[in-house]
């Protein structure tokens, strides 16, 4: 079962096919947000591990570079994960809905 609560076991062949569609269309139709929205993380994250380099910083100082460090990744990770799961998800469920009868 997905995060949305979705147990694609119950879906039918047409449903998990109009799943995978939408959710397609939704990735090329929203690429460019999702892009520009991964990119202001990655850059962050670039501009973070280059801060790391200067010689000055305190202790404190580079500990709260690591904590935003960690906090961006995450939220990066969270991001690429939900992307994921939201076209795989229905592709799946579909592949193992083709592939439990042949057993």
């Amino acid at each position: 079962m997905s995060a949305q609560g979705n147990d694609y076991a119950k879906w039918s062949e047409p449903e998990l096919r109009r799943a995978e569609s939408v959710a397609g269309r939704f990735l090329r139709d929203n690429v460019d947000t999702i892009v520009a929205s991964l990119r202001v993380k990655v850059d962050e994250l670039d501009g973070l591990v280059e801060k790391l380099h200067h010689p000055h910083l305190s202790l404190d100082e580079r500990l709260h570079v690591f904590a935003r460090i960690e906090e961006i990744s995450r939220t990066l990770q969270q991001d690429a994960q939900g992307f994921f799961h939201l076209a795989s998800e229905p592709l799946v469920a579909r592949i193992l809905t083709q592939v439990e009868p042949k057993r």
